[in-house]
């Protein structure tokens, strides 16, 4: 009975995002041609730079394309189900709107997170795809079996951006201003959309242990290539497992010193 209300709200979060993407259909095109430049300047950007070499500490422009297919899919899937939800997250708290969700029969971080879809980002999705596709034979991924592979690690990178966006928009519960550290995150989330073997050692382990935006597309694309150790799987299993205690945590002591609209 408690799953049915779940698939009740999800499924009339969707039809009313569903039904305003089409009245506001001009709105819509426009986010949609944006998001595809975005990723024309993301593939130029390593079109320029393998013009002029062949390998970047050993990535070949294949395995690179083949990273970004993966995580312009990862961040596709976040962006269509998370990413307007958590840009509002931290006016719920600081202005008092958050009492409306703490009363529904539903969990108020499902509610809070998954509340405004973006369906113009489906388009990336499939773009991402055809990227992987395209460039995977020839950066050495197999195909066949291992696209259910493509889309465990995509799922993860799902995974991994709702934490860390999660994480860095609850502290809105200890800031007058939560947006400030929000915004924050896309700081270090430029991070992420270059292979890691571009970074020094340091910056490489913080993007694998505390801040770990290598779990979006860089790790993904190591692991469906075949280059990841046991350790290493161990080791996202971990930090994520890390990052869903953490924020649970912050949540509910957030929830304790929360003043509602009416406080």
């Amino acid at each position: 009975m408690r799953l049915r209300r779940y698939f009740d709200a999800w499924y009339t979060v969707v039809k009313n995002n569903f039904v305003r993407e089409f009245i506001y259909r001009s709105n819509t095109i426009a986010m949609t041609l944006a998001d595809m430049v975005w990723v024309a300047v993301e593939l130029a950007f390593f079109e320029i730079i393998y013009s002029n070499i062949t390998v970047i500490n050993g990535w070949t422009k294949e395995q690179t394309y083949f990273f970004l297919g993966i995580f312009i899919s990862s961040d596709a899937l976040f962006t269509t189900f998370f990413q307007r939800a958590f840009w509002a997250f931290p006016n719920l708290i600081n202005q008092g709107e958050l009492d409306t969700l703490l009363t529904k029969p539903i969990n108020a971080v499902f509610l809070a997170t998954f509340k405004d879809l973006n369906f113009t980002q489906l388009v990336n999705l499939i773009l991402g795809f055809w990227i992987i596709h395209h460039y995977g034979p020839a950066a050495g991924f197999e195909g066949g079996i291992y696209w259910l592979g493509v889309a465990f690690w995509i799922f993860v990178g799902l995974i991994t951006q709702y934490l860390l966006r999660f994480f860095f928009c609850v502290w809105s519960f200890w800031l007058e201003r939560g947006i400030t550290i929000s915004v924050l995150y896309y700081q270090f989330y430029a991070l992420a959309n270059k292979p890691l073997g571009l970074y020094p050692k340091i910056i490489q382990y913080l993007l694998k242990t505390i801040l770990p935006f290598a779990f979006m597309g860089a790790i993904p694309a190591v692991a469906l290539l075949g280059r990841l150790s046991m350790n290493d799987y161990l080791s996202v299993a971990a930090v994520l497992g890390g990052y869903g205690c953490l924020c649970w945590f912050l949540w509910v002591r957030g929830l304790r010193r929360y003043q509602s609209a009416s406080s």
